[in-house]
């Protein structure tokens, strides 16, 4: 008798036991979430070698293995405008663009291409939280969510010739790659040309065009200010946006949602310092190279920005038709007032 009641007291212990283990089994067992990260940028590009990396893995940390990141640089899976439609459809699950790539689903996304509407990184990073509850929005109508920011080299134009004022500007055949840009550089009598970025050496070596657009990181980097002997700026401040397809990110469990909040904080502050430290090391770099570097002053923005209040009114006014008129005049003001 007592050796039968041992018996099926080993028998429940071991039913019990396999009963805990199937109900371990599938979370033991359980695949880790993969989320597919695109950009067009290169991959030599500190986005790609450090922000980026310091973001990925930090997840993957903190998840314990949960979440693990395929991450595809310089056009490998998509360039900007391909992964932005991927993105928007969930056939990839998060990228990297500027702001502005997002123009053509809704004006008030060009926010960032004006001259002189943002002085720099500081600019954009004071006004942020008074933009980003704006813009926020915006985005997930186009089924995507914002994770966060990233700052990126200040713009500046190069030159042939010297620019020691915007009466310089009048004539000069000058590169820029988005319409608020050329719009700009229109308002100041200059000639806006937009030729492929991969073009331009040549073109400014050639004659074919007097200067270039850009921001610190690509004129050193293309050896732009090889062919390039006068610099002026800041002229134009571009922010980049981090986001996921928002049916991807509602279906993330809501732990793996806040330390993706976390590290995203974190991920925007290394942006900010990467950024500074690059454009330092740029201008220096520049600058040994005996090419003269004009810095405007307050008082000098301020005279190259007068011309320019038309474009931002004819932005306004687009986005008015659009219906998203009240957003683009919040977000001006932002700017203004965070100045």
């Amino acid at each position: 008798m007592w050796k039968l009641m041992k018996h099926k007291s080993l028998v429940g212990t071991l039913i019990i036991l396999g009963i805990c283990l199937l109900w371990a089994t599938p979370s033991a067992a359980q695949k880790p979430i993969k989320l597919r990260y695109f950009t067009g940028m290169t991959a030599a590009h500190y986005y790609c070698s450090e922000m980026i990396p310091f973001f990925t893995e930090e997840i993957e940390k903190r998840t314990n293995g949960r979440v693990k990141f395929e991450f595809y640089p310089g056009k490998e899976l998509y360039g900007y405008m391909g992964g932005i439609d991927a993105t928007v459809a969930g056939t990839v699950d998060m990228g990297l663009t500027s702001i502005g790539h997002w123009g053509g689903y809704n004006k008030v996304f060009l926010c960032t291409d004006f001259f002189l509407l943002l002085d720099d990184n500081d600019h954009w990073f004071r006004a942020r939280a008074a933009v980003h509850p704006i813009l926020s929005p915006v985005y997930e109508k186009q089924n995507v969510k914002v994770l966060h920011y990233a700052a990126y080299s200040v713009g500046v134009i190069g030159s042939r010739s010297p620019i020691k004022n915007l009466g310089d500007m009048k004539g000069k055949k000058i590169r820029a790659p988005v319409p608020g840009a050329l719009d700009s550089i229109k308002a100041w009598g200059a000639v806006p040309t937009r030729i492929a970025s991969g073009e331009m050496y040549d073109a400014l070596s050639k004659g074919a065009i007097d200067a270039i657009v850009t921001g610190w990181g690509s004129h050193y980097a293309r050896k732009l200010y090889e062919v390039e002997d006068y610099f002026v700026g800041p002229m134009w401040q571009t922010i980049w946006v981090i986001f996921m397809n928002l049916d991807k990110w509602n279906s993330l469990p809501k732990d793996i949602q806040g330390i993706i909040r976390d590290v995203s904080k974190e991920t925007e502050a290394l942006s900010l310092g990467l950024t500074k430290s690059s454009d330092k090391n740029y201008q220096a770099k520049i600058r040994e190279a005996g090419r003269t570097i004009k810095i405007l002053t307050p008082e000098e923005k301020k005279l190259w920005g007068k011309p320019l209040k038309p474009v931002y009114d004819k932005w306004i006014e687009q986005c008015t038709k659009a219906g998203y008129g009240s957003e683009a005049k919040q977000i001006m003001e932002a700017f203004i007032n965070a100045r």
